[in-house]
């Protein structure tokens, strides 16, 4: 029976953890297609001196990234605010099930 509460919660983490990263990746899509000038600003301009539209993956500035996405003030767009809402309960989760598999795994059930 442990067995598959392990299972059902490492499958539950894992994709949690996978619909957070969608979240994230089409929030920075709407940000680079609706709101160009925010986008600017939590970003890098050149990493490592390669510019934005020459590299596979998104250069956003995490120190300034993630405390706008804990934010509570919005740029008057509802679909930022959705966006945010929903980004702050998926990662919320995936926190939580965290702490419940480390715990799980100390108690040993």
């Amino acid at each position: 029976m442990s067995a598959l509460f392990s299972l059902f919660g490492f499958i539950l983490f894992f994709g949690l953890g996978a619909f957070a990263i969608y979240l994230l990746i089409d929030f920075i899509e709407y940000l680079r297609k609706f709101h160009s000038r925010r986008w600017e600003e939590l970003s890098f301009a050149n990493l490592f001196g390669i510019s934005q539209k020459d590299v596979f993956f998104y250069q956003i500035h995490p120190m300034k990234f993630f405390p706008y996405i804990f934010n509570k003030e919005d740029d008057n767009d509802a679909n930022v605010a959705g966006y945010k809402k929903r980004i702050q309960l998926a990662i919320g989760g995936f926190s939580a099930l965290f702490v419940i598999n480390i715990l799980m795994s100390l108690i040993g059930i």
